[in-house]
């Protein structure tokens, strides 16, 4: 188990978790083949019986990240309130975000094999755990007339952007805020996409 995760036993899995554990100490710039190896007390060469090189390591830090990620939400009964059900999503998001800066910069880096099946990053096929989230959120509320009629995917895409790009302002220390003002600061730009700021 790596962090609650299940994933590969042994040595595979204690290399993934010292990789984590630099990753989240010092950035993945620190995170380096050899100094994984030399944590985990095996020889530099022995690391790439199991991971064939350096981007292989930090993409399964990263897989395991994401899952870590949408158990957030996956735990627990679902809400019967699509409102409710899209805000618990956003609020695990933004928890593991502020929590967790460094893995989660990681995951918009390594997001796995995107549907084109050459691993580069796709929202149109919806293989990202949160878009799929909020996409079914979203869904569901405009089927029950909780939100108003549109083009699901793109709501789910603006929702997701907007968070993002408030996350990433965060991190980079562009909005100079205290966790507790920029969840604030969230929740209001959340409500104001969803209510429209038309007079």
């Amino acid at each position: 188990m790596l962090y609650g995760v299940p994933m590969a036993s042994g040595t595979a899995e204690r290399i993934a978790v010292e990789a984590r554990a630099i990753l989240l100490g010092e950035g993945a710039e620190a995170v380096s083949m050899r100094r994984v190896a030399a944590a985990v007390g095996i020889t530099p060469m022995a690391i790439y019986r199991h991971y064939p090189n350096r981007e292989a390591l930090l993409r399964a830090v990263a897989e395991h990240g994401w899952t870590e990620l949408t158990a957030r939400w996956r735990t627990g009964p679902r809400l019967d309130n699509p409102r409710a059900e899209l805000r618990r999503t956003l609020n695990g998001l933004l928890d593991f975000a502020l929590e967790q800066p460094t893995l989660y910069a990681l995951l918009h880096v390594h997001r796995g094999a995107a549907a084109n099946g050459d691993g580069t990053p796709d929202f149109r096929s919806h293989q990202s755990p949160v878009l799929s989230a909020v996409l079914a959120a979203v869904d569901e509320g405009m089927h029950r007339g909780l939100f108003a009629p549109d083009d699901v995917s793109e709501v789910a895409l603006s929702i997701v952007a907007l968070m993002h790009g408030l996350i990433s302002m965060q991190h980079a220390d562009r909005l100079g805020l205290p966790d507790p003002e920029f969840r604030m600061l969230c929740g209001t730009a959340m409500t104001r996409l969803l209510h429209g700021v038309g007079a």
